[in-house]
Formats: structure tokens, sequence, C-alpha cells
């Protein structure tokens, strides 16, 4: 006559009672505990692990694996795009450009956030972190070094910010000005662009604001990419 689960359950705490039963067997187990480790728990070997799991839950222990297997790619994924600890440890190594790039990453992730704008980010452990925003690709560029042009003598000079355009096809290009204000809601502009629009070009100079000739004379004619400042909307859609 085949014992029943409950008999078996009953007989399992009886002989394993001093070392947690089946309880403990069940927490091992919710813990995605591997079955050597469960076997090295209660002593025996890791193929009576599996007969008893497949005894007690009717399946094989593969589905547990799997699971296992899944919490730890979670687990690399996280550890690989935590912007905080990438920027302490480039800093630590020196690496100012792979800093510089998680720095601005990481700025656009806090914006983005703060905009209800759904964000991901995704990275092996040695390349640099790639994000999506409401399910679209962009590349992430920042500098605070300003390019002045010509000084003119009767006002401000125009303060230009020059980026290099990313070969690598993307949904938008977003370009972070530095301003370095002490106010941090104003120390950032963003120009975030659609690839299609500069996939073209090699540099791109911007500048944080653009007036319009049209309605105060003496302003700077305004530029193509002026509608693009700020345009978080792109990502609202």
């Amino acid at each position: 006559m085949k014992m029943s689960r409950e008999r078996k359950i009953a007989r399992f705490d009886e002989k394993y009672r001093h070392k947690g039963g089946f309880d403990k067997f069940k927490e091992l187990v919710d813990g995605l505990a591997t079955l050597e480790e469960i076997g090295e728990h209660f002593g025996f070997s890791r193929q009576n692990t599996a007969g008893l799991y497949r005894s007690f839950f009717g399946e094989p222990y593969n589905k547990v694996q799997h699971k296992r297997k899944n919490r730890k790619a979670k687990e690399a994924k996280r550890r690989s795009t935590d912007l905080e600890a990438r920027l302490d440890e480039y800093n630590k190594l020196g690496k100012e450009r792979s800093a510089k790039k998680t720095f601005y990453t990481k700025i656009v992730k806090e914006y983005a956030d703060k905009l209800g704008i759904e964000s991901d980010l995704n990275a092996k452990r040695n390349s640099s972190v790639k994000m999506v925003l409401n399910g679209m690709t962009v590349n992430i560029s920042g500098t605070n070094t300003e390019t002045i042009y010509h000084i003119p003598r009767k006002r401000r000079p125009s303060i230009y910010y020059r980026f290099a355009i990313t070969n690598r096809p993307v949904d938008f290009c977003i370009f972070v000005l530095d301003l370095g204000e002490e106010e941090e809601e104003e120390r950032y502009t963003f120009y975030i662009i659609p690839f299609e629009e500069i996939k073209d070009l090699t540099l791109i100079t911007l500048k944080d604001r653009y007036s319009d000739y049209r309605k105060k004379r003496n302003g700077d004619p305004p530029s193509k990419y002026a509608k693009y400042r700020n345009a978080w909307h792109q990502f609202k859609v």
C-alpha cells in the first residue's frame, strides 16, 4: 500500500526531529538551498535529498534550482547596475571617464524617477550601464566644460557645451549640461534629442537657453534643438 504524504512527513519528523524535522527541510527549500546544503544539514546524500523532495512535493527539485538561478541573476544585475557603488569604485580606481559616465547616468535616472518615468538599467560587471526609459533606449552624455566661441563687446559671451554623438543606434540621446549652480534644481539642463535627427553628426554644441530673435531683436538666433530642452514628455507616451 502506497504511503501517504502525511505519513512520509510524520516519519521524517520522527527520525530527524533533533535537526528540525520537516519544518526545517521546508525552510531550507523555501530559502532555495542546494541539494548538497540540505543533505549536509540532515546527514544524507544529495540523491536522497532529491528523492525526499519529490516524495514530499510531487515534483523534481530542478524547479527550485531554476528559482535559485533566477535569483542569482537578479542579484548579479542589481550589483552591476548599482550606480552609487559603481561611482565609488570608479573614483577609488581613478577611472575618471567611467565615473563621469556613471555620474550623469545617475542624474538622468533620478530625474526620470522623480517624473514617474519607468527606468530600467542593464549591464554586465565590466561594461557600462545601459538605460531604457519607458521602453525606449537612450545614450547619456554629460559635461560641465564650457566652450566660448567668441566674446562680444557689449553683451555676455555665448557659452556652449560640446558633445560627441554616439554611433550606437538608440531611440534618444540625452545630453546633460552641468551648469554648476548652487541650487540643485537649477544645475542641470537636459537635451533629449531623437537619435534619427543627429545620427549623421559626429559632434553637437548646445547651450542652456536659446532666445527667439523674432521677439527680441538682440537675442541669439533660435536653435533647431531648442524644442528638445528638458523635453521629458517624449517618454510619457
